[in-house]
């Protein structure tokens, strides 16, 4: 699942999200609708914003697979936001990485290819501790082994805070020790 872009790659993809946005700007523009505009303009503001708080984390191999995940073709799409205080999370990129690839893998062998499927991954940086929270709207074909396997998957320093699993929605926490 996880592939090494070359930086020829890393260029072509961004340079098509880029020309797709000025896109929308510019359809926006031409039917004058200035306040879609400014929403779009704002949209890709969070986005940068949440892209730049993501590698300011120091955890190089969880953003290069979160920033590049929607680069190729997948079940559900993936947006995410990084809240509070940004942190040096370097120790845990590893275990991080590895848990939300094989989490993602997970998503994709039981949702359905058909529905709209989108997983929101929100990282909240308390002073107390870290959670990461995965909130997934779609379908879901199989709840039963994702809440399984879930439940059964360790990884160092990573511990489930929660897990609710139903076929059109799914809510995942966890949190990071020492």
């Amino acid at each position: 699942m996880k592939k090494d872009w070359n930086t020829v790659e890393i260029l072509k993809h961004s340079r098509h999200d880029w020309l797709n946005k000025i896109q929308l700007i510019k359809g926006n523009i031409a039917l004058e609708r200035l306040d879609r505009v400014k929403e779009i303009i704002e949209e890709i503001v969070i986005e940068t914003q949440n892209e730049t708080k993501l590698t300011n984390l120091q955890l190089p191999s969880l953003a290069a697979f979160l920033m590049t995940y929607n680069w190729e073709q997948h079940k559900f799409t993936i947006e995410f936001e990084v809240l509070g205080e940004l942190i040096n999370l370097s120790e845990y990129d590893q275990s991080l990485t590895e848990w939300c690839e094989q989490f993602f893998s997970l998503l994709e062998k039981h949702v359905d290819a058909n529905g709209e499927n989108h997983l929101f991954v929100s990282v909240e940086l308390f002073e107390e501790e870290t959670r990461f929270l995965f909130d997934f709207s779609g379908i879901i074909e199989n709840t039963e082994v994702i809440t399984q396997s879930l439940k059964k998957k360790t990884l160092k320093n990573i511990e489930l805070i929660d897990c609710s699993v139903h076929t059109h929605e799914l809510t995942v926490s966890v949190r990071l020790v020492k």
